[in-house]
């Protein structure tokens, strides 16, 4: 329940682990470029590649993965007990955080 496989024809290419989820806000979410340069080492090729892969895994599988977030969420909050609830982050204690670095941000601006 706390986390989802993004697979692609069999093929593991990554883990969302949802009971590490942190509240942010959209401007809190920066562009990746993930075009590829002739002066890029192989890594990086290969990084920018997985990175597309996966973002086109998590758009086609949006709705799944809003629905599984928002039900571990609910459950978290209403203390229903689940076996994973050991291993996610105190959602309700990092709301407050999450605020309090928003108002200071935009103070700063």
């Amino acid at each position: 329940m706390d986390f989802s496989k993004i697979e692609i024809n069999g093929k593991l290419l990554g883990i969302l682990n949802f009971n590490l989820m942190i509240p942010i806000e959209e401007e809190q979410l920066q562009l990746v470029d993930t075009s590829i340069f002739k002066k890029d080492r192989e890594y990086i090729k290969y990084y920018k590649r997985l990175c597309v892969q996966q973002l086109e895994w998590c758009q086609i599988n949006n709705e799944i993965i809003c629905n599984k977030s928002n039900v571990l969420y609910k459950k978290y909050i209403s203390n229903e007990p689940f076996s994973g609830r050991y291993r996610c982050l105190n959602f309700p204690k990092l709301e407050p955080e999450c605020e309090k670095y928003n108002s200071i941000k935009r103070d700063a601006d």
